[in-house]
């Protein structure tokens, strides 16, 4: 015997089950598309780990930090936004919003690509387009994708088959895009509940595939006692996003990363999305060098910047820098310096584009006058090693600087009767105000030195003879540098520059002169 339940029993019972339902089982949640951002600001960070080596322009080590200022319509509620256009290097677990409290993010990996279309026309009709091996003739006929777990494999009229990477020109052509997939890179994010209406919102992220380095181009003064100075940034993007009008900047300085924004990059999602499968992905094949390997790492740095006499005055475009020939013209753009903490922050004064897989330069330090001092020195542990040439200079105002200098390659030219001329390379680390900065930029010419030494295993110390020529016209200084160790050294002058870490002997080279030096050293037993 059946009861018939009252209806208002009925109506609470319902509303009770709809009580207990997820919100997105009653209605779908509306997507709203934020195709690009109103502005954008870059700010870049220099790869800790890299040292003296240039950048990688292929995968630059580093990132950046990306802030993006954009308007969009929300319906009231709750609202999934997808922002189009952000970094492929995106680390989604860094992103942070503000203008609209977010419920939960996500980086869209369903990119329109060779991958991404094979998986949307699976079990779908497509054209196959390929090249008879044998004659030569470029066929086309109806296909359906079967699968592409791990080659792709279609049904034609002649049967199911397994592509293969033949060589020649064979491509699928597909009769639209499936729903989802996406020409850029996408985060998307769902809202809270929230009131609607036309909202600004800021979206703030890390990207990784960025680096930058300092370019140092100097020209040393007839008398070898000044530096004119011109620094360049060279700021690099491996990534596929351009960033129009950017409001950009470089920080200087180690900053210290986690293993939580190390990791999430979305590396392996454009990876896969780049190719069939991991194993192949030579079908389909749209050019020659798709799918190949990068370049090996650069083994030698990219050449030397212009000398600095003809590169001082310079204008700044969106995408390039124009320079002129203006000897004595001050750069009319040069980036600014604040303090960022510990760090350094190199701010763009005018908007620039940060293109995608590029590089760009801009002027940050200009400096006409370096007061300091050309030297040669040996460094001696236990035998002395050959002589080295270096400017030595102490990075404050009154010598003519005065300002925070990131690590990067000085370029140093001298002025001679053929014009000016590449002297040496030297490399440079990050040196604060008032530190003293040596340029060691190789072996001189015009001085040299000859050692021997002789060892009395009864006394245990040996004898060391050194024999220094100047063939130089004019007198040098010559400095003896002794670091502090497990080496004791008798017989040496008793007027020493005591510097952390080490004694030093300094002496004058007269033109054309030959000096002899000597002393006795052992190892102290430990």
């Amino acid at each position: 015997m059946l009861r018939m339940v009252p209806l208002p029993i009925l109506g609470r019972i319902a509303a009770f089950i709809a009580a207990l339902l997820p919100l997105p089982a009653l209605a779908d949640t509306p997507v709203v598309i934020s195709a690009a951002p109103d502005k954008v600001a870059v700010t870049i960070y220099r790869d800790p780990n890299r040292g003296e080596n240039p950048i990688y322009k292929a995968s630059p080590g580093a990132f950046a930090l990306i802030t993006e200022t954009r308007t969009i319509d929300l319906p009231p509620g709750v609202v999934t936004v997808r922002f189009e256009g952000v970094a492929g290097g995106i680390v989604p677990k860094s992103a942070i919003l503000f203008g609209t409290d977010p419920r939960e993010r996500n980086r869209d990996a369903a990119l329109l690509s060779q991958k991404g279309l094979v998986d949307g026309f699976t079990g779908q009709g497509v054209i196959l387009k390929r090249t008879d091996p044998a004659t030569g003739k470029v066929t086309e006929e109806r296909a359906t994708i079967r699968s592409a777990a791990n080659r792709l494999v279609v049904t034609t009229a002649r049967g199911t088959e397994a592509m293969y990477c033949s060589g020649l020109n064979q491509t699928l052509v597909y009769g639209g895009v499936p729903n989802g997939l996406s020409a850029k890179p996408v985060l998307s994010m769902t809202t809270k509940d929230q009131p609607g209406g036309r909202t600004t919102v800021t979206l703030a992220y890390i990207a990784t595939g960025f680096d930058w380095d300092a370019t140092y181009v100097a020209t040393l003064s007839d008398k070898g006692d000044a530096l004119e100075v011109l620094a360049w940034l060279t700021m690099a993007s491996g990534d596929e996003t351009s960033f129009p009008d950017a409001d950009t900047a470089a920080v200087a300085g180690k900053v210290n990363r986690t293993d939580k924004t190390r990791d999430n990059t979305g590396a392996q999602a454009r990876a896969e999305a780049e190719s069939l499968n991991k194993w192949s992905d030579c079908w389909p094949a749209d050019t020659t060098t798709d799918g190949l390997d990068e370049p090996p790492y650069p083994m030698s740095s990219p050449p030397p910047p212009p000398p600095a006499p003809l590169a001082v005055g310079m204008m700044m475009e969106s995408d390039s820098i124009v320079v002129s020939a203006r000897k004595s013209a001050a750069p009319a753009l040069i980036a600014k310096t604040e303090d960022l903490g510990d760090l350094k922050l190199y701010t763009i004064p005018l908007p620039v584009t940060v293109a995608a897989r590029s590089q760009k330069q801009v002027a940050f330090l200009t400096a006409d006058k370096v007061q300091g001092s050309l030297l040669y020195r040996s460094i001696v542990n236990g035998d002395p090693s050959d002589p080295q040439q270096l400017f030595r200079f102490k990075n404050r105002k009154l010598d003519g600087l005065g300002k925070a200098l990131p690590a990067g390659k000085v370029v140093l030219y001298q002025g001679s009767r053929w014009g000016t001329q590449l002297i040496g390379e030297a490399k440079m680390d990050d040196k604060a105000i008032d530190e003293e900065v040596e340029l060691v930029f190789g072996q001189p010419t015009g001085v040299t030195m000859e050692s021997t030494n002789t060892g009395n295993e009864k006394s245990g110390w040996s004898s060391q003879t050194v024999v220094l020529r100047n063939a130089n016209p004019f007198a040098v200084t010559y400095e003896l540098e002794f670091p502090n160790g497990d080496i004791v050294y008798r017989g040496l002058p008793g007027k020493m520059v005591n510097k952390p870490g080490k004694k030093v002997w300094v002496l004058t080279l007269g033109p054309g002169s030959e000096t002899q030096l000597n002393w006795d050293f052992r190892t102290l037993e430990t």
